[in-house]
């Protein structure tokens, strides 16, 4: 039995988004006063190649415009322990992560609003002591990923698909067969 930690998700941006490094910069920085979360500091990490573009930080979870695989999108990261069931976690993680990719969509302060695709997802385990990017791994937690994602877009509607790379961490992508909005995605899981 696996009991998930430092889980993170990438719900990625549509193809061919722009995104000002700077406004995100500022959206994030609305979060900090207004959120429940402890957040602490947002930075700009817009001159590394191939990861983190704009980092917000936070005690229990991180958010970033996140460009690690080439591919720009909202990356979500619990670094403190979670309690409840693998489900839960899951559930819970992957709803806060859409629910701020909402957040973002409706920000009037971006000049090209962020568009997200809620059917092309990554699923990381950030823990290789917790998750061995292995078969096993996966075996085990494909049946509370299909639970969870035959909730959001039907059975059989998506694929999951590990990543083979054994030097990488525990990695599924997770793509719909149709295209799925972040408020559809939502309202699937309300």
């Amino acid at each position: 039995m696996i009991n998930l930690q430092n889980i993170q998700w990438k719900i990625h941006l549509a193809e061919g988004a722009t995104p000002n490094p700077h406004e995100w910069f500022k959206s994030f920085g609305t979060w900090i006063p207004d959120s429940p979360e402890v957040f602490v500091d947002v930075a700009d990490y817009s001159h590394v190649e191939d990861g983190p573009v704009i980092f917000l930080s936070g005690h229990n979870v991180a958010y970033s415009l996140d460009g690690a695989g080439r591919r720009l999108g909202l990356l979500y990261e619990r670094r403190q322990p979670a309690d409840g069931s693998n489900a839960e976690k899951l559930l819970e993680s992957f709803t806060s992560t859409l629910q701020h990719a909402a957040l973002l969509e409706a920000d009037a302060s971006f000049t090209a609003k962020p568009d997200f695709v809620a059917g092309d997802i990554k699923f990381i385990v950030n823990n290789r002591g917790i998750a061995p990017n292995n078969d096993e791994t996966f075996a085990t937690l494909k049946p509370e990923l299909e639970k969870l994602f035959d909730k959001v877009y039907g059975p059989n509607a998506y694929t999951l698909t590990r990543d083979q790379d054994k030097r990488q961490r525990f990695t599924v992508h997770v793509k719909a067969n149709t295209w799925v909005s972040v408020n559809a995605a939502l309202k699937s899981l309300a």
